[in-house]
């Protein structure tokens, strides 16, 4: 199997550390583009800004929909890697692409269609819900690309390369930054299309990231030649995907649901709180995709290994990352208790804005320790195939956080600072969670295996 690392053999840190690090940059370069977007339009006002990120909520939902394939293929491309199964790796790989590949253009035709209605639920002002929808209108069509490229890098990954994703992902991300100042206030002969500008440049940028992909793995040298896209559908494989990706996916969509039903609470102080937690998430997200890296190798690296019956170093591999992700977390625990203000600053001008998201930063800044362990022991999970346990830990303790917030927000005078801290308790409550019982699953799966 070419352009493919085997992590069953060779020193466990060093290999983790340079399979995460690319990984790691796929993970900001995706979280990068609304990143962007949020930076160049927080030019234009917070009416803009929360427009565009409360626009993202349903982007985020429907993405979420499909990580089961994703997933699915990441676990099971990587256990087949590890038993040097190079044939039942590009079934699963084509049948998850396949799948989503339709199931993506229906969805996509429906967004489009209904996207005012959607945006409804959250009850925005008349000139917020306008620009929401013009914006999420155009978005809609980054749909099909979005939902493949993370399955298209899961396919590498899962096959111990994750330098090919993150040089790809590298190229859509430099073309979308260099597109959105032109198209969002209109430079030289391109047009000032304000929200909508910075939705065409992320559909544009994400359909070069697939081209891209479709031309490497027609090569012969690929990870997995001869893969086709479209194929035909095989129930049983696909049904394999879809069981181990099922889980992760209802915790995605769940995770993201409650997050609109909060957000929904929040905005019913007003446009400026709802666009401090929109812009907040934004870069929370810079600790939370360094923990989604972590987790992504891990699960690859301990899909590999328990693939090849390699079960020590399932366990130490934990450590390792274990110990890198506390790391991230404490270091973005510090940057947002010190440099709130600085950081805030960088995504809007509103002076209003950034004194209410210094008081967001500081409250989340207590949870990312366990939040960023929380992720990253999922992976653990993952490359075991056992889903389940990480998404019951987080579908219940996030679900929480909406009774909790109605009963805060109805008879305590604390208000959105409240739905805050109530957001960062269920998170240290979720990170302890998943490392007490990964630990336990070690000690259930291999103490009797070495």
């Amino acid at each position: 199997m070419n352009n493919r690392t085997d992590l069953t053999k060779g020193a466990i840190l060093p290999r983790l550390v340079k399979l995460s690090l690319p990984i790691i940059g796929t993970s900001f370069i995706q979280m990068a583009y609304n990143l962007t977007d949020v930076i160049w339009l927080g030019r234009m006002g917070a009416a803009t800004v929360t427009a565009v990120t409360t626009a993202g909520f349903f982007m985020w939902l429907l993405y979420s929909f499909f990580y089961a394939a994703k997933s699915g293929t990441e676990t099971l491309v990587a256990q087949a890697a590890g038993r040097k199964d190079i044939e039942e790796a590009r079934h699963v790989a084509e049948n998850a692409l396949t799948f989503s590949f339709y199931g993506s253009i229906v969805v996509n035709v429906l967004l489009f269609l209904f996207a005012a209605h959607l945006l409804q639920f959250f009850r925005l002002d008349a000139d917020v819900l306008q620009q929401a929808t013009g914006y999420l209108k155009i978005i809609s069509f980054a749909l099909l690309f979005g939902v493949l490229n993370p399955i298209l890098s899961a396919v590498y990954i899962g096959n111990g390369n994750s330098k090919t994703p993150f040089i790809v992902n590298s190229i859509g991300l430099v073309v979308n930054i260099i597109l959105d100042p032109l198209l969002i206030f209109g430079f030289l002969f391109f047009p000032r299309l304000g929200a909508e500008g910075a939705a065409l440049a992320t559909v544009i940028s994400n359909t070069l990231v697939f081209s891209i992909f479709i031309v490497k793995l027609k090569k012969a040298e690929s990870v997995l030649p001869g893969l086709k896209l479209p194929a035909s559908l095989k129930t049983k494989i696909l049904g394999r995907v879809m069981r181990i990706g099922a889980p992760v996916a209802g915790h995605q969509v769940a995770f993201c649901l409650f997050s609109m039903v909060i957000a929904r609470i929040v905005s019913s102080f007003g446009t400026i709180p709802l666009g401090v937690q929109n812009i907040g998430m934004n870069i929370e997200a810079l600790s939370w995709s360094t923990a989604l890296g972590f987790s992504t190798a891990l699960s690859a690296f301990t899909g590999q290994n328990y693939g090849g019956r390699r079960y020590e170093r399932i366990r130490t591999g934990y450590y390792c990352i274990l110990g890198l992700s506390a790391a991230i977390g404490f270091s973005a625990t510090v940057a947002f208790m010190a440099f709130g203000s600085e950081i805030f600053s960088l995504f809007t001008k509103d002076s209003e804005m950034v004194t209410i998201g210094i008081l967001y930063l500081k409250i989340l800044a207590v949870s990312q320790i366990f939040m960023a362990v929380e992720i990253a022991t999922a992976g653990g999970f993952y490359g075991l195939g056992r889903t389940r346990t990480p998404s019951v830990i987080s579908i219940v303790f996030t679900g929480l956080r909406i009774p909790a917030a109605y009963l805060l927000v109805s008879f305590t005078h604390y208000g959105y600072s409240g739905v805050w801290w109530i957001i960062t308790i269920s998170s240290v409550i979720k990170g302890l969670a998943a490392v007490i019982l990964y630990f336990l699953l070690l000690k259930k799966l291999f103490s009797g295996k070495r």
